[in-house]
């Protein structure tokens, strides 16, 4: 009998190619019969777990108690589109989940969630033909993403003066390169301390640019839900840990996407690769001087773009462009290739290649 609602599962799956989401069919079954179904039909629109509960309760069945067929491991992350399966099948009560294959984008551990919940988990049963069936989604799973870093500093290597004045180290030639950049990139990524003190919209305010994602890392969610990155919620998303509340998630979640990714700090080539499976391949990381630290401790950067103005800040206590702790010894030195050398304005731009970890 599993064989065969998991075949009806399947069989609804084909219905429709919601790329790049994967193809997903659901069977809810109790008391040996077919109480509910339903497949993913579009990107943005409701998962099949939601449609196979809502379908269910449209005949009058009740679903407390019941068992999901599900072809894909049920995800978990919080997505202000379509929330997490798993708080649905929670919050209904159902008994056991069987899946057919475990979901390879790393925000997903749905058997985790179910599990510390008290479903009854079971798979995978039959990856085989679930791969086979979400072919396109896993190769694009399996692009990798670009992520390049772009830093601004003074002569000195100062980004911001003893009092943390950054405006502006560099000239407006400068500043309508890197709009111009961000329209070229999928994503731009900052640093909850990037949003708090400059408050950035983080556009690409250039005629016929194209606006990216918004992604902010922040393993506490101190930033203020006020802020002008919320300014448009479907293009935003906020990278949190575990250690941020649920009440605070909760409250975000209603202005942006959140990802949990680390416990107590953000685990960014999880994040990546999270962020990969969304279909988001070009990411330019505009943080301040501990994201790029960590960003490259991580070993996520292929490229860094970097601006060196004509003026000297000085000062002991102003910060440079690259914080955490540093290395002990200069051959630990992060070593940069195929330099560029671009006049733009009163400004140097110098382009690096740096090869991932």
């Amino acid at each position: 009998m599993m064989a065969n609602f998991m075949q009806l599962a399947f069989r609804l799956a084909k219905k429709a190619d919601p790329f790049p989401n994967p193809r997903v069919g659901a069977v809810l079954v109790k008391d040996g019969e077919v109480i509910g179904t339903g497949y993913h039909k579009k990107a943005g629109e409701e998962h099949a777990e939601i449609n196979a509960i809502n379908d269910a309760k449209q005949k009058g069945k009740k679903v407390e108690g019941s068992t999901f067929y599900v072809t894909l491991e049920p995800c978990s992350h919080t997505n202000k589109r379509t929330p997490p399966c798993t708080g649905a099948i929670i919050a209904n009560k159902i008994k056991k989940v069987v899946f057919a294959m475990k979901d390879p984008n790393p925000l997903v551990d749905g058997r985790k969630k179910l599990k510390e919940a008290g479903v009854i988990v079971v798979g995978p049963i039959n990856e085989k033909k679930a791969r086979t069936l979400n072919k396109k989604y896993l190769k694009n799973i399996a692009r990798k993403t670009f992520v390049a870093i772009k830093m601004a500093m003074s002569a000195d290597g100062k980004t911001a003066t003893k009092t943390g004045d950054s405006k502006w180290i560099t000239g407006e030639n400068a500043r309508k390169f890197v709009h111009k950049l961000r329209s070229e990139f999928d994503a731009v990524m900052v640093g909850a301390g990037t949003v708090k003190k400059d408050n950035p919209r983080l556009t690409a305010r250039i005629k016929d640019g194209r606006n990216p994602y918004r992604i902010i890392i922040d393993s506490d969610l101190c930033i203020l839900i006020n802020s002008n990155v919320f300014g448009n919620g479907e293009k935003t998303i906020v990278i949190t840990t575990e250690k941020a509340s649920r009440k605070k998630r909760e409250r975000m979640g209603k202005k942006a996407q959140i990802f949990v990714c680390g416990k107590k700090e953000v685990d960014l080539k999880k994040a990546i690769l999270g962020l990969q499976a969304m279909g988001i391949r070009k990411i330019l990381i505009e943080g301040g001087s501990e994201l790029n630290a960590g960003a490259l401790k991580a070993g996520i950067v292929d490229k860094l773009y970097l601006f060196i103005a004509p003026k000297i800040i000085g000062g002991r206590t102003a910060k440079g462009v690259v914080g955490g702790d540093g290395i002990k010894t200069m051959e630990k030195a992060l070593k940069l290739k195929n330099r560029k050398t671009t006049i733009v304005g009163y400004d140097v731009l110098m382009e690096f290649d740096i090869e991932r970890r």
